[in-house]
């Protein structure tokens, strides 16, 4: 009778040996692959959270996760996202909407282009085709021309620094503005 040791010792030595790839080849696959680790997820909302308490909710129909060659983790949003911002109540604050979205995790950066709309609980309301949030400083910035609308009417200008819900900003080389003025 054979015992099972000896037909486990028998495969495991078939296995091992009888592999006709050389070390060199199995060692450029592998390596290949590590560059090529990404995650792809699809339908895809996730909750960012400080002390418990949810700060960010992040919506996207596809996230693609990778790290670069500096090992930080990145984040891209390629066909679209939807960030939403709490206050400590958990009460929306604004909401950020563009059509590519990357973040890089380790900057706490996030870079967002293409039809950018972010609005707060004001109704005060930001139009660019890219913005930066540096969510370690709470603020936004943009060098390229963005408007600024809300009730009392609407500027528009180039190099913008804002804090997330809107209640500082800064916009400088104004090109544009309109004020509506109530008479009665």
């Amino acid at each position: 009778m054979i015992s099972r040791y000896f037909l486990a010792y028998l495969t495991l030595f078939f296995l091992l040996f009888s592999c006709s790839n050389s070390e060199n080849k199995i060692r450029k696959v592998v390596e290949s692959s590590e560059d090529l680790m990404t995650e792809t997820a699809i339908d895809v909302t996730l909750n960012f959270s400080e002390f418990g308490q949810s700060k960010l909710l992040l919506n996207s129909p596809k996230l693609v996760r990778f790290e670069d060659e500096n090992n930080q983790l990145i984040m891209e949003c390629p066909i679209g996202l939807e960030l939403i911002f709490y206050d400590s109540l958990k009460n929306i604050e604004s909401v950020l909407v563009a059509d590519y979205g990357k973040l890089f995790s380790q900057n706490q950066l996030l870079d967002v282009q293409r039809n950018v709309v972010f609005y707060n609980k004001q109704n005060d309301t930001l139009f660019a085709e890219e913005l930066l949030i540096d969510f370690a400083k709470d603020s936004i910035y943009s060098k390229n021309a963005v408007t600024f609308s809300n009730e009392e009417g609407k500027i528009t200008g180039n190099k913008l620094k804002a804090n997330s819900n809107f209640t500082f900003f800064e916009l400088s080389d104004i090109s544009e503005s309109h004020v509506n003025y109530n008479i009665d």
